[in-house]
């Protein structure tokens, strides 16, 4: 099956520091919502990192998703709505994204099947509903 692992990091716009921290807040207490996004996504793993460097505060996304998942801003579901919205306040669109290169993932066989399973299941679902399905790099 084919998944993209990412690892990327977002300067917080200065002075958002206080909303973005509401904003994982949040996503932490709304976790059931967050995790029943995923699958439209095609989403396997997404953690949310979060540091500081030379005074600026960043957030960073890993994620292991399939490459025919929805992008966020076509879900009809309102926490995608309000992690959009937070987004476009705390992120600084200025500041490029840091991208990190992916070289290997480990996992073991049981873990890879189930992945490989979830996706197919994923796909299947997506096919046989025929929706369109747009990723944004």
């Amino acid at each position: 099956m084919s998944y993209t692992t990412e690892l990327v990091s977002f300067a917080v716009r200065c002075g958002a520091e206080a909303r973005a921290e509401e904003w994982m807040n949040l996503l932490v207490q709304r976790n059931d919502e967050c995790v029943a996004t995923m699958d439209r996504e095609h989403m396997h793993f997404e953690s949310i990192f979060k540091f500081e460097r030379a005074g600026r505060t960043y957030l960073s996304w890993y994620s292991v998703q399939g490459s025919a998942g929805a992008h966020v801003s076509s879900s009809p579901l309102e926490i995608d709505r309000i992690h959009t919205e937070f987004w476009r306040e705390c992120i600084d669109p200025d500041v490029p994204p840091e991208r990190f290169v992916h070289v290997v993932n480990f996992l073991p066989v049981e873990v890879l099947r189930v992945v490989d399973e979830r996706q197919a299941r994923l796909s299947q679902h997506a096919t046989a509903n025929c929706s369109p399905i747009a990723k944004e790099s």
